[in-house]
């Protein structure tokens, strides 16, 4: 049949990749404000602000307004990105289950999709929009330095709740080899060394990401409050009058990033055809919630 893909049902497939995206996409919990829900249905972007900080006043003379003010922030829902894999009869007739499509597609190709996702977002962090910035080396890199980082997340008055440090295999190698972090009565935990996976420093929840850009800025990891990068995502939308195109929207529990997969049989080719899509706008949100950490 068209939409199907030699007996493999693709809403199976579609709920099967819900623990690789819960697994493999927990790096975008660092990056908060999802408004899809302003979108849901329409629109291209959505508008929301970023308050200035509010003064105390002498009330003793009497109750005077003060001027307060927001400035606007637009996400713009223009990355539309994804991946198509084709199967052959052959290839399909070859694999006989679920589990060899899966190992062939499903992974990665989420991994592709978080990646493109990943470097939009962080291509954004650049001193323009986030001035604040620390020089430490992967070498030197210690719980002392996740302290200084939160005291300085404190004084620019990020709140302390949902922090987070985004840090290279080289960096997160340091502060899992500190002696504070493996020492397991100081810290209160055996992950450091048994899993190598200390998962929260001085308030932070600790991340270990690949794919940081440097930006020709030097950046090498980072150190966030949420407010920080603002996104937004809308399901694609469902094709209509398409008989013949098998359509699944997936919603990981774990970001709420909305996925489409497709899959459809091109007769003349003798393929069958799947794919995994995303829409969503990523924009920068409150500059002094980002701290950034540059290898020199």
């Amino acid at each position: 049949m068209a939409n199907t893909l030699g007996g493999i049902n693709l809403a199976q497939i579609a709920q099967d990749s819900l623990d690789y995206l819960t697994t493999e996409f927990h790096i975008v919990r660092a990056f908060a404000r999802d408004f899809s829900s302003d979108i849901e249905q329409e629109g291209e972007s959505v508008t929301t602000r970023v308050p200035s900080a509010i003064t105390v006043q002498d009330l003793s003379s009497g109750y005077t307004p003060t001027d307060v003010t927001t400035t606007a922030k637009t996400i713009t829902l223009n990355k539309f990105k994804g991946h198509v894999r084709a199967f052959t009869d052959l290839e399909v007739s070859k694999a006989g289950d679920a589990e060899w499509l899966a190992n062939q597609f499903i992974e990665p190709a989420l991994e592709a999709v978080r990646d493109a996702f990943m470097d939009d977002l962080l291509a954004l962090v650049l001193n323009a929009a986030f001035s604040n910035n620390v020089v430490i080396t992967a070498a030197n890199f210690d719980a002392d330095d996740v302290a200084d980082l939160a005291g300085d997340l404190t004084t620019l008055k990020c709140p302390k709740r949902e922090r987070a440090l985004l840090l290279p295999p080289t960096y997160y190698a340091s502060i899992q080899k500190d002696a504070v972090v493996q020492d397991t009565s100081s810290y209160g935990g055996s992950d450091a060394i048994k899993e190598h996976g200390a998962k929260r420093i001085h308030g932070f929840n600790v991340y270990e990401y690949t794919g940081i850009p440097a930006n020709g800025e030097n950046l090498a990891a980072i150190a966030m409050h949420p407010s920080a990068m603002i996104m937004a995502a809308r399901q694609v939308a469902v094709p209509q009058n398409a008989p013949h195109v098998a359509v699944e929207n997936v919603e990981d529990p774990a970001t709420g990033l909305p996925l489409q997969f497709r899959a459809w049989y091109d007769a003349n080719a003798g393929k069958h055809i799947v794919s995994v899509g995303v829409l969503y706008g990523v924009a920068v949100g409150n500059g002094a919630a980002l701290k950034r950490i540059k290898s020199a």
